[in-house]
């Protein structure tokens, strides 16, 4: 298969100094065909670190230390995980179906760990969801995470022990992230269940956190509930963070992720979504305005004000499957439910359905709209969908990778499906609605019986 090359060189400057050596390295584009756009992004954080163009020449970037960052072309098709790290000379690969991959043994390691976690999940399903006998689980996942450790070890004279330390960190974070994820979310365990007690394995916290820190909330999550029957508040939990971390950085960095994960995904924190609004956000955004990363809040945030209940709700543009505009400014004085999906959302084809058959139940009535707006990548595959389901009493609209959009932002849609419920006057009644039910039908019919 043909494909197209990028060169970045990583050359990394010496200091003679007493001060941590600040690390840089030179990109260069080797190509002579056309690309697109490459961004390189922190995995974490999202920040970015360079987007790279053809025909650009050299640049020349700083970094402090070893990162773990995304490779990703503008449709964010198939990224592909890389280590910037010192001395590391780095060929990227632009394949025709626009995967990426690099030369480096680091990276294929990396990207390993990420996959094989998803393939060994799916290969012992049956163990999972066909025993209850959960005590056993761990004990497997363990054997997994140690055979995953001897390969990497088998590289140890090639890599530096930064990148080491780095592969082996995210080796235990992404076994640890999913027993924390079907311990604490699909069973529902007790904290004190033996089951946790993996916990015990989970190293020290240090710099490697950083390229995948959940672990760390959810461990100190088990640990608070093993001490107390409840959180007592999202304030001192983040108290609790700071207690357990004792280093400043790594525990300003964990309690800047925990509100952003709060924010953006708060089903995976149900003991604490129970205890958070706006006030409460207030709060602790004033507690922390000296957190060095509090940049990592600052949007979902913004997000959050906006999408509570009783704020006017975001006027969007959309389009429908001709190409026509709409504004939802054309709807004030309407009541509206919104349903945001995707043709890709396995969750939300198995809701559709029942969005059909609410949205008929309503279908005669000229004061309630239903919009059922895709956040799709692609407008054909979205259209192609809709001309096999047919419906005509539902209004099917696009925004393109809606939910990175003004429009997902203002909404603060992180997950689909998701249910929206806009009043008359425009103001947001229910900005994140389970799903169509009869309790939904009478909040409603309450909205329709109501005034400006």
């Amino acid at each position: 298969m043909k494909s197209k090359h990028l060169l970045i060189l990583a050359i990394f400057c010496l200091l003679c100094s007493c001060k941590e050596k600040q690390t840089g390295f030179k990109i260069s584009l080797n190509s002579k065909n056309d690309l697109d756009t490459i961004y390189v992004s922190e995995l974490i954080t999202a920040k970015q670190i360079v987007k790279i163009y053809k025909n650009e020449g050299i640049r020349n970037l700083e970094m402090n230390a070893p990162t773990v960052a995304e490779l990703y072309t503008k449709n964010k098709h198939q990224p592909y995980l890389t280590i910037l790290a010192k001395n590391k000379d780095l060929y990227i690969t632009i394949l025709n179906d626009s995967t990426l991959t690099t030369n480096d043994n680091s990276d294929a390691l990396l990207n390993d760990l990420w996959k094989s976690n998803n393939e060994f999940i799916s290969k012992n399903n049956t163990l999972l969801f066909g025993s209850n006998n959960t005590d056993t689980i761990p004990i497997v996942f363990e054997n997994f995470r140690k055979q995953r450790e001897i390969k990497i070890n088998t590289f140890k004279e090639e890599l530096s022990p930064r990148i080491l330390d780095i592969l082996h960190f995210q080796n235990d974070a992404r076994i640890y992230s999913f027993l924390f994820y079907f311990g604490r979310l699909i069973k529902e365990l007790h904290p004190n269940e033996r089951y946790f007690d993996f916990i015990e394995k989970i190293p020290k916290a240090a710099e490697t956190l950083k390229s995948l820190p959940d672990i760390y909330l959810y461990k100190y999550e088990i640990e608070y509930l093993r001490k107390h029957q409840s959180i007592e508040s999202v304030t001192d939990f983040l108290r609790f963070i700071e207690e357990q971390t004792n280093h400043k950085d790594l525990a300003d960095f964990l309690k800047a992720s925990y509100i952003k994960a709060l924010i953006e995904n708060p089903s995976y924190w149900q003991k604490h979504e129970k205890l958070f609004n706006t006030a409460v956000l207030s709060e602790v955004l004033n507690s922390e305005k000296n957190n060095r990363y509090s940049y990592l809040i600052e949007r979902p945030s913004s997000s959050f004000y906006a999408a509570q209940n009783g704020q006017m709700a975001y006027l969007f543009e959309a389009e429908d499957k001709f190409g026509n505009k709409f504004n939802l400014e054309s709807l004030i004085g309407k009541v509206v439910f919104i349903d945001v999906w995707a043709t890709w959302c396995g969750p939300c084809l198995s809701q559709r359905p029942n969005v059909l058959q609410f949205a008929q139940k309503f279908s005669e009535n000229k004061a309630l709209e239903i919009l059922l707006v895709s956040v799709d990548s692609s407008k054909k595959k979205w259209v192609s969908f809709l001309d096999k389901e047919n419906e005509e009493f539902v209004t099917n609209l696009f925004i393109e990778n809606g939910m990175r959009t003004d429009f997902g932002n203002s909404y603060n849609i992180k997950s689909i499906p998701r249910y929206i419920l806009i009043g008359k006057n425009g103001k947001l009644i229910n900005s994140n609605i389970h799903e169509p039910s009869m309790a939904v039908e009478k909040e409603i019919e309450k909205a329709l019986r109501a005034y400006y």
